[in-house]
């Protein structure tokens, strides 16, 4: 059984249509009850268990309610998929704006702090559990006017090592994925920005998109498959790459589009 948070689109939609095509009953959740909806409603015309709760994963009250739905519908969580992210504000520090910075750190660190928080007694009650954060590159790579994103996608794969070693000798894995480059609403919403009013440099992601190299949602939702699923059963504390050549070789080998 499968938690999905950013499930309505991109990513997150694409790996809960995988895991759902595997046999894992999923719930889903996002800010957009009816995209969810439409998600929902494809998984169970393949035949698949799909249960919806719209959520903000930056406000806890509206998670509760999440973890008992899914509880009360299928009585266990074993895997937690941390998607649900956002981007903005992309400013320079000393323009950005105090609000906009902490909504950034509470939708992709403080809301899966909560949820990994929520699930783990239930993982440790039931001996088993994959836990995956959907962290980023920009973790690892200082890029002026992302500092709210950097920053909290640094926090969160620290979050992922610490959980890690302190669920050593239990079979609960935890690990992040660096995506890479997906083409997603996010990349097209880096795309759109106004670079005549930016002094921030947008080139490289414009050219990732006109060279092509952008993954399509399907190919990370692979990636995500295999971590949680029996190959990945190894890894915890890791941070996985796509742009990691090798281990995408693996994965290809090992799951079938």
């Amino acid at each position: 059984m499968a938690l999905i948070t950013g499930a309505s689109r991109g990513i997150g939609s694409a790996t809960a249509r995988r895991l759902a095509a595997a046999g894992a009953s999923v719930a889903l959740t996002a800010r957009d009850e009816d995209a969810l909806l439409d998600v929902a409603d494809a998984i169970r015309h393949a035949g698949g268990r799909a249960l919806t709760v719209a959520a903000d994963v930056s406000d806890p009250e509206t998670l509760e309610p999440l973890i008992e739905e899914t509880l009360e519908r299928f009585q266990r969580i074993d895997i937690l998929i941390n998607n649900a992210g956002v981007l903005w504000p992309l400013d320079e520090t000393a323009d950005a704006d105090l609000d906009e910075w902490a909504y950034n750190v509470h939708v992709n660190l403080v809301g899966p702090f909560y949820l990994i928080r929520t699930v783990l007694p239930l993982m440790q009650a039931q001996n088993y559990g994959r836990i995956l954060n959907i962290s980023s590159g920009a973790a690892a790579r200082p890029i002026p006017g992302w500092g709210a994103y950097c920053a909290a996608k640094a926090g969160l794969d620290m979050l992922t090592r610490v959980v890690a070693e302190e669920l050593r000798g239990a079979d609960i894995c935890i690990n992040a994925l660096y995506p890479g480059l997906v083409n997603t609403e996010m990349q097209a919403d880096i795309r759109s920005v106004d670079t005549s009013e930016s002094s921030l440099d947008f080139s490289y992601w414009q050219d990732a998109f006109e060279q092509n190299k952008l993954l399509a949602p399907d190919d990370v939702a692979r990636m995500i498959y295999w971590i949680v699923g029996p190959w990945g059963r190894a890894a915890s504390g890791q941070i996985f790459k796509a742009g990691d050549e090798t281990w995408h070789a693996q994965v290809a080998q090992d799951i079938a589009l």
